[in-house]
This record gives C-alpha cells, sequence and structure tokens, in this order.
C-alpha cells in the first residue's frame, strides 16, 4: 500500500490555505501551507508523528491565529482533522 502523502492533491484535504494527509496506517500526519520565509511566501510540510506532536503544534497554531496570522487558523483546523482522524483509528484498535 502506498502513503496517502505521496500525493496530497487526490488524498489531501484542504482547510483554506492548508492541505492536510494523513496516513491512518502509520499514524502520522504531513500539513502544507504557504509561509512566509523571509520577504517570500513558500510553501511548507511538516509531518507530525504522533497525536501528541499534533496537539501540541495546533495550540502553537491557535495562538498564532489569535496574533492574526489567518494561514494558522487553516493549519489548526487541518491539524485538528487529522487528530480526530487518528484518534477514531487508534480508538478502534483498542
Amino acid at each position: 500500500m502506498t502513503s496517502p502523502h505521496l500525493n496530497p492533491e487526490a488524498h489531501g484535504i484542504a482547510f483554506g490555505a492548508a492541505v492536510v494527509t494523513v496516513d491512518q496506517d502509520l499514524g502520522d500526519c504531513i500539513v502544507r501551507a504557504p509561509r512566509k520565509v523571509g520577504m517570500t511566501v513558500s510553501p511548507v510540510s511538516r509531518r507530525f508523528n504522533s497525536l501528541d506532536e499534533i496537539e501540541g503544534a495546533r495550540t502553537q497554531q491557535l495562538r498564532l491565529e489569535a496574533g492574526g496570522d489567518a494561514v494558522a487558523g487553516d493549519i489548526a483546523r487541518a491539524l485538528k482533522f487529522a487528530a480526530q482522524q487518528l484518534a477514531s483509528k487508534q480508538g478502534k484498535r483498542r
């Protein structure tokens, strides 16, 4: 079986500017979003390997959104979706 991360156009879920792919078999997710890097906006992807990492990143993105970063809100919603998907899969295993 191939990883959904290899084809985010087909397997990703978009939340505004952020796209998330969730691999339930591995228990991870990758979030892709445009971020300001210096003077330019570049696409950035970050992998989160556990529910703890996802929740920690989501908390940080919610803080950034409160500070006025609109893309951070999209990332937070994408991370929430990923956490829900992984939690439901792990709940079925237990």
